[in-house]
C-alpha cells in the first residue's frame, strides 16, 4: 500500500513538472513582447499591420492587445482577448479573429464577440485533426443591435512539420490547413463567405508565423506574416 501512495505522489509530480515545462515554455515566449505581423494582399502589396502585445496574467494565461493599422499606419481596430495553457494544449480566445472596422459608414458602429477557445495540442503531429471553432459578432448602432456576423472554422488538420523563414525568423512549425465560413446577417438578409486557409504554427511560440486565405475556388486572397518580435 505504501509502494501504491509513493508511486501516485511520484507520478502526480512528473503530470505537474510536465506541464510547468511546457506551459512555461509558452508564456516566457511571449510575456511582455511585440509581435509584428504583415497583412498582405495577393499581389504581395501590404495593406495594413497587426500588432500583438503580451503581458502574462497568471501561471496559466497570456493578455493579448491587438492593435491593426492600415498600409499607411492608421489605426483601423483593436481587440483584447486572453491566451491560456493548461498543460495539454495551448487555447487561443476566438475574439483574436475579430475583423477590424475599416469601413467609414460604419465607423459610429460598436462590435461585440463571443466565442470559444480555438484549441493547438502541444504534442502536435501530422495527420492529426484538430477541435473547430466559432464565434458570433454583434454589431451596434448607437447601443441598438444592427446586424450579427457567426464565423465557423472547421475541417482543421494537421498537415506536415516544417521550418519557415520569415523576416522575424526561422521557425519549427506545423502546417495546418482549415474552412473558414462567414455569414453576416443585417436587417435580416444573410450574406455568406467561404474561404479556405492554411496557417503555420509554432508550438514554440504559441503562435501562428504566417497564414494565407483562399477564396472558394482556391484562389488566393491574402497573406499574414510574423515580420518583427520586439
Amino acid at each position: 500500500m505504501k509502494k501504491i501512495i509513493i508511486t501516485a505522489l511520484s507520478l502526480l509530480v512528473l503530470v505537474r513538472f510536465g506541464y510547468a515545462q511546457s506551459c512555461e515554455q509558452f508564456l516566457n515566449a511571449t510575456n511582455g513582447k511585440k509581435l509584428v505581423y504583415s497583412n498582405s494582399d495577393a499581389k504581395g502589396n501590404q495593406t495594413g499591420k497587426i500588432t500583438y502585445s503580451s503581458v502574462k496574467k497568471d501561471a496559466a494565461t497570456i493578455s493579448t492587445h491587438s492593435e491593426i493599422t492600415d498600409k499607411n499606419g492608421k489605426v483601423i481596430g483593436n481587440s483584447d482577448f486572453d491566451i491560456t495553457c493548461n498543460g495539454s494544449s495551448v487555447n487561443i480566445d476566438m475574439r483574436s479573429f475579430m475583423p477590424a472596422n475599416g469601413n467609414k459608414q460604419m465607423s459610429n458602429m460598436q462590435m461585440q464577440a463571443d466565442g470559444k477557445y480555438l484549441s493547438y495540442p502541444l504534442n502536435l503531429s501530422a495527420g492529426q485533426k484538430l477541435d473547430d471553432g466559432s464565434m458570433v459578432i454583434t454589431i451596434l448602432n448607437n447601443g441598438q443591435k444592427f446586424g450579427e456576423t457567426h464565423m465557423d472554422i472547421t475541417n482543421r488538420n494537421v498537415v506536415l512539420k516544417e521550418t519557415i523563414s520569415t523576416p522575424a525568423g526561422d521557425f519549427e512549425c506545423f502546417k495546418i490547413t482549415y474552412d473558414i465560413r462567414m455569414e453576416t446577417k443585417m436587417m435580416g438578409i444573410g450574406i455568406p463567405v467561404n474561404m479556405q486557409s492554411t496557417e503555420w504554427f509554432s508550438p514554440a511560440l504559441g503562435r501562428f508565423i504566417k497564414s494565407e486565405t483562399y477564396n472558394k475556388n482556391g484562389k488566393l486572397m491574402g497573406t499574414t506574416a510574423l515580420v518583427a518580435i520586439n
